[in-house]
């Protein structure tokens, strides 16, 4: 049943790589612009930052598989 799932989640797994760009970008933006101010203390900033950054790190992530699996032959 795992396998049948995962190969179920697997066909629908097609990241658009220009939409993660963008969060890639976008994100990284927003982190550019909340770091400086870096008001921890709050935990709506500690929060923003938080997500801003797991959204950074997802994109790059992303793209790094994006570009490993179209380095390889496909079967």
């Amino acid at each position: 049943m795992t396998n049948a799932l995962l190969s179920r989640l697997g066909d629908y797994y097609d990241p658009d790589p220009r939409a993660t760009v963008v969060c890639l970008f976008g994100s990284a933006f927003t982190l550019a612009m909340m770091l400086p101010i870096a008001e921890l203390a709050n935990p709506y900033h500690a929060f923003g930052v938080f997500g801003t950054t797991l959204a950074l790190f997802g994109s790059i992530v992303m793209l790094v598989d994006h570009w490993r699996r179209r380095g390889m032959p496909s079967d």
